[in-house]
């Protein structure tokens, strides 16, 4: 009956989303038309405007019916369930705006669009903000409860047993909890029973309402629960292992198949696969509007560094990418022809310490070197590196395949992630931190990494260059 109510319940709520769409886009025209405040429509470009729904409509429907998680409430914060929402909102205004942009109808339907945006965004977040209440509350009052059996009485048992008693708003009613043997019968843990033991479990099942049964132990006793998780499915009783089993300082685990298994995924990048993609995208629109924009100014450089120095104009070379892959990285020419075969006669001048090899005054640079460097000109052509997928904007700079060879373990988790054009590094003094402080702030970016940390820090990197702090 509970699952028959949940699947209900979506129905229903994946149908007032649809209901909330319409109305935002209604009410989007209404504002266009009726308020001073907002450009008046041109003659028919109302009636054109109402064509719209006909794509809005099935684009949400499609991107909410394939988003399952917009629709998962319990155990979820709301800054969760506002995530998942809102990269489903961004994933179907990205698709209606190519739309109308091949179609050539966005110019003419801009107002009511952003209104739409703005109301649309509105409305589905604040009606989940509503509906998380609403069911927090039902659960804190004894509605809406999954009952569970919890298998195991050892320390994972102990902490979840303490979660669900904590957050009854997850809805959770413990019935009892099975210890290996007798001995516990009738002993609490954390105000909960231990009610018998593990050869109990197929008569409770068989004389007590479970949603699941929950295996909250060890990895030493997976073999001993394996008779047990046979008897849950033969019965048809979904069951749950915790699986925390090995102590991972930083890696977030994450549950999903490999080549149809069941498996868990230990990684210390990020993993929200919506906003990765996001980034991605953004990325490469990005890079291409700025190499449009500045199209005159890469002009202007190639003729200067051609006119100034014999050489190519692009100094390109091999770099390490996401996990170690190699690529090439593209650069304006600074230096001159011979640079790299000077290089192993200047090793003793270098000013960092580690693997990279940095000095202020260094003798190859050409004269329009030393200034493209000071204004970090010469990081302009890695927009096509971002452009062809192999850089983000924002990530830890990419490394030498040398200097790689020379990293520490922990050194090399920096390559979990994208490189990109600009990090913490680069607008916390660059050269003037030592490597060890480069490093860790490279870490510290992959493991607090959000859009709008890349945001922060794009706009803290003009300053960072215009004043070129740090620069050599």
């Amino acid at each position: 009956m509970l699952r028959q109510n949940l699947t209900r319940f979506k129905r229903l709520h994946f149908l007032l989303d649809l209901g909330l769409t319409l109305a935002s886009f209604h009410l989007a025209l209404f504002f266009r038309e009726n308020f001073s405040w907002c450009p008046n429509l041109e003659a028919g470009q109302g009636r054109e405007s109402y064509k719209l729904v006909l794509l809005i409509l099935p684009i949400w429907a499609f991107s909410l019916f394939l988003q399952k998680s917009c629709y998962e409430y319990r155990g979820k914060p709301l800054r969760e369930i506002f995530r998942n929402t809102g990269a489903v909102l961004l994933k179907s205004f990205g698709i209606l705006l190519a739309v109308l942009f091949i179609t050539k109808s966005l110019d003419q339907n801009r107002g009511v669009l952003l209104l739409f945006a703005l109301l649309n965004f509105s409305f589905l977040l604040g009606v989940r903000k509503m509906v998380s209440g609403f069911l927090s509350y039902l659960r804190r009052r004894g509605y809406n409860l999954q009952n569970i059996l919890i298998i195991g009485t050892g320390s994972l048992a102990r902490d979840f047993t303490q979660k669900v008693k904590n957050h009854q708003e997850w809805g959770y009613k413990v019935l009892g909890l099975l210890d290996w043997e007798d001995k516990l019968k009738g002993s609490k843990l954390n105000d909960f029973t231990v009610i018998g033991n593990l050869r109990d479990l197929p008569h409770l099942l068989k004389n007590m309402h479970v949603d699941y049964v929950v295996y909250a132990v060890a990895r030493r006793f997976l073999n001993t629960v394996e008779d047990s998780l046979m008897v849950c499915e033969e019965m048809g009783v979904p069951a749950c292992l915790l699986a925390d089993f090995f102590p991972m300082r930083f890696s977030k685990k994450r549950m999903g198949e490999f080549q149809d298994k069941p498996a868990i995924l230990f990684s210390t990048a990020p993993d929200d696969g919506t906003t990765l993609y996001l980034k991605g995208l953004v990325d490469r629109m990005l890079a291409l509007f700025g190499i449009v924009l500045i199209s005159p100014l890469l002009l202007f450089l190639t003729f200067l560094i051609k006119l100034t120095s014999r050489g190519p104009i692009l100094f390109k070379q091999q770099r390490c990418g996401l996990n170690g892959r190699k690529f090439t990285l593209l650069k304006f020419r600074t230096m001159v022809e011979n640079a790299e075969e000077l290089k192993a006669s200047l090793h003793g001048k270098n000013e960092m310490d580690g693997p990279v090899f940095k000095i202020k005054d260094d003798p190859r640079l050409t004269k329009v070197g030393k200034v493209l460097r000071k204004l970090s000109l010469d990081e302009l052509p890695q927009l096509f590196n971002v452009l062809w997928g192999d850089m983000s904007l924002v990530g830890p700079r990419p490394p030498l395949p040398q200097e790689v060879s020379r990293y520490d373990l922990w050194h090399r988790r920096k390559l979990s992630m994208k490189p990109g054009l600009t990090c913490l590094w680069q607008v916390n003094g660059r050269n003037k931190i030592t490597f060890e402080k480069w490093m860790k702030m490279d870490l510290e970016y992959i493991d607090n990494w959000s859009l709008w940390l890349d945001t922060k820090i794009l706009f803290k990197t003009i300053p960072a260059v215009i004043l070129g702090i740090g620069a050599r």
